[in-house]
């Protein structure tokens, strides 16, 4: 939302700078007290706000303030209702647009009827335009929703046509810079080269055997994939664990193959269509990858939990009965447009983080029934597994290394790069330690007699 107020700022100066020019080539208005003011406000907007340079950091935004404590000062009550630095940005527009307006309307009027007669009727009727704008800036919800709708319709506007330039670009060079991209399309800015930007799907599908800055993230987790597949169907098969394994065990060890398989596809299918120019299947692609994660993390821990109260049934279908319903939810909460935000990196590690962090809260009661010892002895196998996923998580989402040497990183080596290594060597790992888990169970069953995983 703070990216389109900067917007509506810059376009509605140019527009200011545009219709001053408009009303001012028509001569020197005579104007009274009241509705000189007006005027007056109108060209210290303009003037305050153009002294902000456009190579300045975050020019955008200090335009925006300088715009408000600009009609601060000259007329103190006009936004003194609006807490925001947003709704004062929208109020404040609207009064400058309706004083515009009304200036407009006589300039034309000039034109047509006279200087003399319209002049006499901006002296009369100056007070009281300047009153009724000051009214309707303090209506609240109605207008600044329109006002609100006009400007994600200009943002719509000015997308459309930075996907038409990148598609022109594309054609002409085949691989992109990171500036030529569209604004929901820029993700990392710290890798500059190496964009693909595509109008048709087949294009994106074809696109996976030339080289670029997602060459990697692709054949990374395509890789994996098959490597998944060999262990799931040939590897596991054929351990100790599975010749020793109930049919319930081994839907257990298949519900994570299954999970590890689906975010590799996902996570496959998304950097894959990643350069697709149509913005809602971008996102949506997103999105799934997003949901391969959220039951990759949810497997995971229902595999641990499964193991961990083997022979407690009661505790084991309440906790996974629990992860179950939280990683459904991560399912679904992806698909909110929030979510898939460029700036929303570190809320989405923390969800993520979050939702493995509920695997935690066993850990609890088997301390409290079984000892501290055996609790770590049991967990041990999964360290390996957890620490790569954090390191990877958190390189992610600080963008390390490339914020470090940007462009250095734009094929390979990236944070991204490094995040699917990560989520591969976490699958792996995991299965070493459901191994691990699964052999400590059976061992448990048969020294307890009453044990049961039903």
């Amino acid at each position: 939302m703070e990216d389109n107020v900067q917007v509506l700022v810059d376009r509605f100066l140019l527009e200011l700078e545009r219709r001053l020019d408009f009303i001012e080539s028509y001569g020197q208005l005579r104007l009274d007290v009241g509705i000189e003011r007006a005027y007056n406000t109108l060209h210290a907007v303009r003037d305050s706000c153009s002294s902000v340079r456009d190579d300045v950091l975050d020019a955008g935004k200090r335009r925006a303030s300088v715009l408000v404590t600009t009609l601060e000062t000259i007329h103190q009550d006009a936004l003194a209702r609006k807490e925001t630095m947003e709704q004062k940005v929208h109020e404040g527009i609207r009064l400058l647009e309706l004083t515009l307006a009304d200036f407009e309307a006589r300039a034309y009027a000039m034109r047509d009827a006279g200087v003399r007669a319209v002049a006499h009727d901006i002296y009369d009727e100056g007070h009281r335009r300047m009153h009724d704008a000051k009214v309707k800036a303090k209506e609240v919800m109605g207008e600044g929703l329109e006002k609100a709708r006009r400007a994600k319709d200009s943002m719509k506007e000015s997308v459309e046509h930075a996907v038409v330039h990148a598609l022109a670009r594309a054609k002409e060079h085949g691989l992109i810079k990171y500036e030529d991209l569209p604004e929901p399309w820029r993700v990392n800015p710290h890798i500059l080269k190496g964009y693909r930007f595509h109008e048709d799907k087949l294009d994106c599908i074809l696109s996976v055997f030339n080289i670029s800055n997602e060459s990697f993230n692709i054949w990374s987790h395509a890789i994996g994939l098959v490597i998944v597949l060999s262990i799931a169907f040939y590897f596991y098969p054929t351990s100790v664990n599975f010749s020793m394994s109930s049919k319930s065990d081994i839907f257990i060890a298949a519900m994570f193959f299954f999970a590890a398989c689906k975010c590799l596809v996902c996570s496959t299918m998304w950097h894959t269509m990643s350069s697709i120019s149509e913005q809602k299947l971008m996102e949506r692609f997103a999105c799934v990858d997003y949901t391969g994660i959220s039951l990759l993390v949810a497997a995971s821990i229902m595999t641990t939990e499964y193991t961990a109260f083997y022979c407690e049934p009661v505790s084991r279908y309440i906790y996974m009965g629990t992860t179950f319903l939280l990683g459904a939810g991560g399912v679904i909460l992806p698909w909110h447009p929030t979510f898939n935000r460029a700036d929303m990196a570190w809320a989405r590690v923390c969800f993520y983080v979050s939702l493995s962090c509920t695997g935690l809260i066993p850990v609890f009661q088997l301390i409290y029934s079984r000892g501290l010892f055996w609790a770590i002895y049991f967990y041990a196998p999964i360290v390996k597994s957890l620490a790569v996923y954090f390191t990877g998580a958190v390189l992610y989402a600080a963008k390390i290394p490339e914020r470090w040497c940007p462009g250095m990183f734009d094929y390979v080596g990236g944070s991204h790069n490094i995040w699917h290594v990560a989520v591969l060597g976490g699958i792996l790992f995991h299965y070493m330690a459901m191994q691990e888990f699964f052999a400590q169970a059976f061992l448990r069953a048969q020294t307890q007699p009453q044990c049961s995983v039903y």
